[in-house]
């Protein structure tokens, strides 16, 4: 006999062992999209971000370039809780590795983020 009221699945499960790195991935996401909208508004219209190119004129871009940071980092954050649940029938090692890797690819845009701000203002 089932119940009346059926129970609710959950769609969406991250395991405790990962909450941690998952909840800085996602605050990282947050800061990362909040640092950009502070800064547009008050930024002048072209920005040097592409320091990599060799000629000076080329490392200049619209500033709406600067939501690529914010735009990417939430990619990733999508991705890669999307890969939990495979992942999680493997080994917890490796959920582990693959969280906090994603913690430190988050961290690594959001500074570069605070850099080009930092530069710009």
């Amino acid at each position: 006999m089932q119940p009346l009221i059926p129970k609710k699945k959950k769609f969406f499960f991250i395991p405790k062992v990962i909450k941690t790195p998952f909840l800085l991935i996602y605050l990282s996401t947050l800061v990362s999209a909040l640092v950009t909208l502070v800064f547009y508004f008050g930024t002048q219209p072209v920005i040097p971000i592409f320091y990599s190119l060799p000629e000076a004129a080329q490392h200049l871009a619209a500033k709406e370039w600067l939501f690529i940071f914010p735009g990417f980092s939430f990619l990733i954050s999508i991705f890669h809780t999307g890969l939990i649940k495979p992942i999680m029938k493997s080994d917890k090692l490796l959920l582990l590795l693959f969280a906090w890797t994603t913690v430190v690819i988050q961290v690594v845009l959001l500074l570069a983020l605070i850099r080009i701000v930092y530069i710009i203002s």
